[in-house]
């Protein structure tokens, strides 16, 4: 049986598949577009649960293979996810290209001439070697970015310095140094252009890790397109058109939103801090709310043919989070799903003490492992974990991975559920105890039973001792009259063993007396043993603690130095990311110089866009002048959209006739445009003498 489809896909990113019921983001999609038309390099950012993936997915990849466009707008794309780094399992970020590669495109023809190069096994090569007049135009989409630089820096150094390669080069060096070996068919077959374009996606508060690709990626960051908040127009597009979709394959019928239940929503998920809604957020709610339609809940209230979702319909905006956060731990396995929880509410959540409120924390998966074991935790656990997308993986400092809470959203839902576990468990506690101290009680009670028997067995004795002799003395009174001595003294003992009685029946109560208040100590040293105990445990606790907390100080401490050697480093960086600059500025230039020599502007203008982009002052001006000669070789050979265009690099708007564009080249620089014309256009010297010879 084939799985439901969905209008919305709750918290998972929509796929290149949902493109139909994606909503929302037509503004977005089309800026994003064209940026990427325009521009090689393009960084995507935005913060955790605003959608990035889904822009991607379900945005621009439809566009970009959009068959009804234009052939040249047209590209393929290429997906490449590589994922956080693992010692054992994790390759190069450089082969999971290559494979990414080969899984999307066959070998182009003969390039064995390529295999006794130095530039085989590069990525320059790896491309060359998919190339025909199909592949020519390809987009590579890296998202979620952030993960590659959980790498080696080795491997993070040798991929960035390889797309650098692939994306500004036309033909490596090597391959130039043996161009007399090679036929005119290869030499051919390599000089064609491939238009490569990257876009990198990554989380805004990972923003600042992409400097360190600018060593070979210089303008890494300068187009960058931010994707923020859903407006409450975009939210409630997001809403309403998935909806309506009349579609059989759906688990629903099509369904509509009353306008009172649409401003609920939008009231309840708008933030105070952006105006906006986050699209994780209402992705949460609107799954509930196509629950509750699967299930039948939702009628055709107005009679105009589509089911109306009212303000009755909608799910308690107060516990949403919560019986989320408690229906993806009831989709974990139920052996591990127990410790899911802990690991959420006491592993990843802590209580700040001045104002109670709950926080995330980011902790290493190795202490996590520790502390939870014993309740089955394990990586795989974790990662089935992550799957749910209540937790998400973060690189740390010591050379493995951190996890914390997905989104903010779920702190609060998390804490209360731990409140009310904590006070289960403390309620279990107390019963417990008190049947405890009921079993030592009964205990206590029945020996005393035990007791009071065999002192009413001792009573009966003496008393029918008691007896036997008083009758035993009435007879030898009958007997023995005469001997009144011998009478009185029997009185004499009888009332003396009265009194013994007496005494042993006083006796017998302080006995009884002692045994109740031996019982009640022996309970209250049963509390203190427990109190005790429980005192030693606080002492164990609060000694970890104080380990803790002197372990995070040094951390504190180490980071510190860290955050200071990372600014000086930073620092050197930028220096030698200048110099850098220059230095390819001037190979730019030099190759400006050659393309104008040989006449062709095309690709001298390119290198000159592409110059212009280092932004290097020392240049500038050498650079404005090749656009300008660049500007006015296009005039004079009429080729004037192409001469508007290269004015616009330097901020100078002209209309494309010949005579406003050579005024604004003029205008410019006025000896530059005199140069121009006696280079273009020299004085003809008439020459005296002489005959023509036929």
């Amino acid at each position: 049986m084939a799985d439901k489809k969905y209008r919305y896909p709750g918290v998972q990113p929509f796929k290149t598949s949902d493109q139909d019921i994606f909503f929302g983001r037509n503004e977005d999609r089309e800026k994003l577009y064209n940026l990427i038309q325009l521009e090689k390099l393009v960084v995507l950012f935005g913060k955790s649960g605003y959608g990035k993936s889904s822009l991607l997915n379900a945005g621009i990849m439809p566009l970009l293979t959009d068959s009804s466009k234009q052939e040249r707008m047209r590209f393929m794309p290429i997906e490449v996810r590589l994922g956080n780094f693992s010692p054992q399992t994790s390759l190069a970020p450089l082969e999971t290209l290559k494979i990414k590669l080969d899984e999307k495109f066959q070998n182009a023809g003969d390039w064995n001439f390529l295999d006794k190069t130095s530039e085989s096994d590069t990525l320059w090569a790896a491309f060359k070697r998919k190339q025909t007049q199909q592949t020519q135009r390809i987009v590579l989409v890296f998202d979620q970015f952030e993960e590659f630089f959980s790498y080696p820096i080795e491997q993070q150094e040798a991929f960035r310095w390889q797309l650098a390669e692939l994306l500004f080069t036309d033909i490596p060096q090597s391959l130039r140094d043996k161009s007399d070996t090679l036929t005119d068919e290869q030499f051919n077959r390599l000089s064609e252009p491939m238009n490569i374009k990257i876009v990198f996606s990554i989380r805004a508060d990972r923003m600042s890790l992409m400097d360190g690709l600018k060593d070979a990626l210089p303008t890494i960051l300068h187009k960058r397109y931010e994707l923020k908040s859903l407006s409450p127009a975009q939210a409630r597009e997001a809403i309403e058109k998935p909806a309506r979709i009349d579609d059989k394959t759906f688990s629903t019928p099509p369904f509509e939103y009353t306008e009172s239940a649409m401003s609920r929503i939008i009231h309840e998920l708008t933030s105070e801090q952006t105006r906006g809604v986050e699209a994780f957020q209402l992705q949460i709610v609107c799954e509930e709310i196509e629950k509750t339609v699967e299930q039948g809940g939702v009628t055709d209230s107005n009679n105009k043919g589509l089911l109306d979702v009212g303000v009755e319909h909608l799910p308690n905006f107060k516990n949403l989070y919560e019986n989320y956060y408690r229906r993806k731990l009831s989709e974990l396995d139920a052996t591990v799903s127990k410790a899911a929880q802990l690991v959420l509410e006491d592993g990843l959540l802590a209580n700040d003490a001045a104002t109670g409120e709950g926080r995330r924390m980011s902790i290493d998966s190795r202490a996590l492992i520790r502390q939870f074991y014993k309740l089955g935790l394990t990586d795989k656990v974790l990662t089935d974990l992550e799957k749910t997308y209540l937790i998400r993986r973060e690189i740390n400092t010591v050379g493995g991975f951190s996890f914390e809470i997905s989104h903010d959203t779920l702190v609060a839902p998390i804490q209360k559920a731990k409140v009310q576990r904590r006070a289960v468990e403390e309620k279990e506690r107390i019963k417990s105890e008190q049947i405890e101290k009921e079993k030592l009680l009964a205990e206590a009670q029945r020996q005393a039973e035990i007791e009071r028997k065999r002192r009413r067995r001792a009573t009966a004795l003496a008393i029918a001792s008691g007896i036997l002799f008083l009758v035993s003395a009435f007879f030898g009174y009958i007997a023995l009259r005469q001997k009144l001595i011998a009478n009185d003294a029997t009185k004499k003992a009888v009332l003396q063993k009265v009194e013994a009685d007496k005494n042993f029946q006083l006796a017998q109560q302080s006995s009884f007396e002692a045994k109740r208040n031996a019982d009640s100590a022996t309970l209250a040293r049963i509390d203190a043993e427990k109190n005790y105990k429980l005192a030693l445990e606080q002492k164990g606790i609060a000694t970890d603690a104080l380990k803790k907390a002197e372990e995070n100080f040094k951390k504190a401490k180490a980071a510190e130095a860290n955050a200071l050697a990372e600014q000086e480093k930073t620092k050197r960086a930028l220096d030698d990311a200048q110099a850098a600059n220059v230095r390819v500025i001037s190979i730019y230039l030099k190759d400006v110089e050659q393309y104008i020599l040989r006449l062709e502007y095309d690709s001298a203008f390119e290198k000159c866009q592409t110059a212009l982009g280092f932004k290097v002052e020392s240049q500038k001006d050498t650079i404005t002048k090749r656009i300008l000669e660049i500007a006015y070789f296009y005039t004079e050979a009429d080729t004037l959209e192409a001469a508007v265009k290269t004015l616009q690099l330097l901020k100078i708007n002209a209309a494309a006739n010949r005579k406003d564009l050579e005024t604004a080249i003029k205008n410019a620089n006025p000896q530059l445009f005199t140069f121009f014309e006696n280079r273009y256009y020299p004085t003809m010297m008439p020459v005296e003498g002489g005959t023509f010879a036929f």
